[in-house]
């Protein structure tokens, strides 16, 4: 089939372990996954956990899933398998992260509680207590003695994580956080919600903060670039925005795409991949605003990404209820 045929159609298939990538008609680049993470069946349902969050551990051993049956499982990633199913929380979970360490991972959503688990033995390291709100993201600071959590609140309340107890609670002026960032120096953090701006805070205690203004329009994923210069932002608006962290204006927008941005993971100093609401992966050049390449086999919405420096993978969750896995070469 000549790719003049393919017009508007996804053609990317992982059959075998063998990768096929298709030209598309429009120039972009189509591959599909190079592997996946197989959920169990959950009793009393036809298939596995809905994916709302990914986190992998600092040195790419573990990978953290957490969805809608209210367990968090802690993979091996070389092997593929469950190392250990956490259970202790009694609703949908929203987040996971770990600690800079890759000794602790937190966990949070609706039942309103943090739990810190000690990964080496999986078992509850300290709880927060019962939160005014539900939890919609985590985050640890670089140096690992701050955890942010932020949700269905207009708080953003931050955590020691040595003992679990409330450290301090910044306003963010809005209704809600649905996504957090920490600045890779840790001297900043970044927090937005269905506000639609992005409010900078510092972190030293002096209270400072500013605005990017944003487009009105709910904000659900921040990515800061590993050198700190740059912050992305994407959600229900029309554009990716990327935003110079010097000066605290826009730098440049990526252009219009079908559904709502849902996640944002930069894959190297110029490459930011994006995941969301029409099960597509979308690979960005922000230098030229150039669609790279399309990562196609979700048949949900795309929830989460993680990038594994390591080894040069990209890592989605979906609520299709897959984790798949995906390489980014040139």
């Amino acid at each position: 089939m000549s790719c003049t045929r393919l017009i508007g159609v996804v053609a990317a298939l992982a059959m075998g372990g063998c990768l096929i990538a298709v030209l598309r008609a429009d120039g972009v680049d189509t591959t599909g996954p190079i592997g996946a993470l197989t959920m169990e069946n959950v009793p009393g349902r036809a298939t596995g956990p809905v994916i709302s969050r990914v986190a992998l551990d600092p040195l790419g051993r573990y990978l953290a899933t957490t969805g809608d049956d209210h367990v968090v499982r802690l993979w091996d990633l070389r092997s593929g398998q469950v190392l250990r199913r956490l259970e202790g929380h009694t609703d949908w979970l929203r987040a996971c992260a770990f600690d800079p360490q890759g000794q602790l991972l937190a966990t949070a959503g609706q039942d309103r509680q943090i739990i810190i688990w000690d990964v080496s033995s999986g078992r509850i390291a300290r709880r927060t207590g019962s939160l005014p709100a539900a939890i919609f993201d985590l985050a640890f600071s670089p140096d690992g003695k701050t955890l942010a959590a932020g949700g269905f609140e207009s708080a953003l309340r931050l955590f020691d994580p040595a003992t679990g107890a409330a450290a301090a609670a910044l306003d963010t002026g809005g209704r809600d956080v649905r996504a957090l960032a920490f600045s890779p120096d840790g001297r900043l953090l970044a927090a937005a919600g269905s506000q639609g701006r992005i409010r900078i805070m510092a972190v030293d205690g002096s209270g400072q903060a500013t605005d990017l203004p944003g487009d009105g329009r709910t904000v659900a994923a921040l990515a800061f670039r590993n050198d700190g210069a740059a912050l992305a932002s994407a959600g229900d608006g029309a554009e990716i925005s990327i935003w110079d962290m010097a000066t605290g204006s826009l730098a440049a927008t990526l252009p219009a795409r079908p559904g709502k941005v849902m996640a944002l993971a930069w894959c190297g100093a110029d490459r930011i991949a994006a995941g969301g609401s029409d099960n597509t992966i979308r690979l960005w050049e922000p230098s030229t605003r150039r669609e790279v390449k399309r990562l196609a086999g979700h048949t949900g919405s795309v929830s989460t990404l993680v990038f594994n420096r390591g080894d040069g993978q990209l890592i989605s969750g979906s609520y299709d209820t897959t984790v798949r896995l995906w390489a980014m070469g040139q």
